[in-house]
């Protein structure tokens, strides 16, 4: 909420100083016309240039993720999860391990060149086992197809036993 009423505000600083801007540039320029006319017109147009700005900023910043909208992904802050690290092949993926109601599924965060990798999803129904992974801190998830992903994880012992019940339970 916080950041919203701060964009907004910067909106109406930068509408404000392009208006005072363009009405003393347009009277400098066309001095004939009324400074009534010049005003609504530098008004009517640095609005449009605000929102502009404004738009490639957010977009720019990543604040408006356009691929996702368009997809249709889903809240992933409506399911329960916490940060996470998948672990492929000596390195880690950041990103974001979720409960979602019939699967598990890590959502990794884009790279630094703005690369949506895919979602890993692995049924509750597919997981044949879950237990302590290779370090201190990472929880080794088996498939019934013999795949095994290991993911970083803060207090691995809630996790081992939150995917456990998940797999136990009957599909709903």
């Amino acid at each position: 909420m916080f950041s919203m009423v701060v964009k907004y505000l910067i909106f109406c600083l930068i509408w404000l100083l392009m208006t005072a801007f363009l009405t003393f540039m347009g009277y400098g320029l066309f001095p004939e016309t009324s400074i009534f006319v010049i005003g609504v017109i530098a008004c009517i147009i640095s609005w449009v240039l605000s929102i502009i700005f404004t738009v490639l900023r957010s977009v720019t910043k990543g604040e408006i993720d356009t691929q996702k909208l368009a997809s249709g992904d889903p809240d992933y802050t409506a399911y329960p999860g916490d940060v996470a690290n998948h672990c492929i092949n000596n390195e880690d993926m950041g990103g974001h391990l979720y409960f979602f109601p019939e699967s598990l599924v890590f959502h990794p965060l884009p790279d630094k060149d703005k690369v949506q990798l895919k979602d890993w999803i692995l049924p509750y129904a597919e997981i044949s086992d879950v237990r302590q992974g290779p370090a201190i801190n990472k929880i080794l998830i088996e498939s019934k197809s013999g795949t095994e992903d290991i993911f970083a994880v803060h207090n691995k012992e809630k996790w081992i036993s939150q995917v456990k019940s998940k797999m136990k339970k009957p599909p709903a």
